[in-house]
C-alpha cells in the first residue's frame, strides 16, 4: 500500500466513522494533500491516470462538486467538469466523446430519476457511474433502477470506493462491477 493510499484510507475511515469536518476543513485537507503529493513527486494511485466526468443533474449550487474535484485530483484522476444542472443527453455525449472510467453525478431531487436513468443506461461500456446526493436517502432503490454502480453519500465514501478500485500496477482493467 502506498503512502498516499494509506493516508487516504485512514482519512476516509475516520470521516465515515465520525462524520465530515466542516467544508473549509475538508477543502483545506484536500489542498494540503495536493501540496504533499507535489512535494513528494506522487502522481496518484494509478499507473495510468483514469478520468472522471462530473456534473449535477439538478443542483444549481454544486458545493459538493468542488470537494469531489479536489479529492479526485488527490487520488490522481483527470477531472472533466461539465458543470451544474446538465441534461442527461449532454452527459452521455461527453462520455461517448471522452470515454472516462468514471462519471460522478449529484442528484438532489427524486424527480430527476428519468434523467439519471437516461445517463445510467446509456453510458459506454467500462464507464462506472458514481452518484451522490439526498435523493438516494429517500429512495434507496433509485440507484439500482437507474444504472448507478455506486452511491457515495459523501466524499469519504467516494474516496473509499476509489481506493478499492485503484490498480497501481496498471496490469488490470477497471471493471464496472
Amino acid at each position: 500500500m502506498s503512502a498516499l493510499s494509506k493516508q487516504l484510507a485512514q482519512l476516509s475511515r475516520e470521516w465515515m466513522e465520525r462524520g465530515l469536518p466542516s467544508r473549509e476543513q475538508t477543502i483545506g485537507c484536500a489542498r494540503e494533500l495536493i501540496r504533499w503529493k507535489k512535494e513528494n513527486g506522487i502522481l496518484g494511485l494509478w499507473a495510468a491516470m483514469p478520468s472522471i466526468i462530473t456534473a449535477t443533474l439538478d443542483d444549481g449550487i454544486g458545493q459538493g462538486m468542488e470537494i469531489i474535484h479536489l479529492f479526485a485530483e488527490v487520488l490522481g484522476m483527470r477531472v472533466i467538469p461539465l458543470g451544474l444542472v446538465r441534461p442527461a443527453d449532454e452527459i452521455v455525449a461527453a462520455c461517448q466523446r471522452h470515454r472516462p472510467e468514471y462519471v460522478g453525478l449529484t442528484v438532489l431531487q427524486l424527480d430527476s430519476e428519468e434523467e439519471l436513468a437516461r445517463v445510467g443506461h446509456h453510458l459506454p461500456a467500462g464507464t462506472c457511474l458514481v452518484a451522490g446526493g439526498p435523493a438516494f436517502r429517500y429512495d434507496i432503490e433509485m440507484a439500482r433502477r437507474c444504472g448507478v454502480h455506486h452511491v457515495a453519500p459523501n466524499v469519504a465514501y467516494f474516496i473509499d470506493f476509489l481506493l478499492k478500485r485503484a490498480v497501481p500496477q496498471g496490469d488490470q482493467k477497471i471493471s464496472v462491477t
